[in-house]
């Protein structure tokens, strides 16, 4: 169950609708900064630019996410806390370097994932 709760929590930061990623869900932590650039890449056909500005970000996000999965001591509420806050933080940096068009799709994406994770 720990990992199910996990995996949805990833899934909130992610966009998680290519079988590939999908895949990944069963991945302790998820996806990689890097797979999750790709994903993006894909879906919102991002620029080299903006493939440039995204990959810190999403570096840092990962980095984040994967302490506070480390932390096994932590209740699993703080946890869901942390990460709730940590999307929200992120989801806000990702949206930045995206053109408006990418930024309606992106939340459109992360909405559809908010709705798979209530089903789990």
């Amino acid at each position: 169950m720990n990992k199910q709760i996990i995996a949805a929590l990833v899934l909130g930061a992610l966009i998680a609708f290519s079988p590939a990623t999908q895949a990944q869900e069963k991945k302790r932590g998820g996806p990689t900064a890097e797979e999750q650039l790709k994903q993006l890449t894909e879906l919102l056909t991002l620029t080299a630019e903006q493939k440039a500005k995204l990959e810190p970000i999403l570096k840092e996000q990962s980095e984040k996410m994967r302490a506070i999965l480390a932390d096994q001591n932590a209740p699993k509420e703080d946890s869901r806390k942390k990460m709730g806050e940590m999307r929200t933080e992120f989801t806000g940096k990702i949206k930045a370097a995206l053109t408006k068009e990418q930024g309606e799709k992106y939340d459109k994406l992360l909405a559809e994932a908010a709705a798979k994770r209530k089903k789990q």
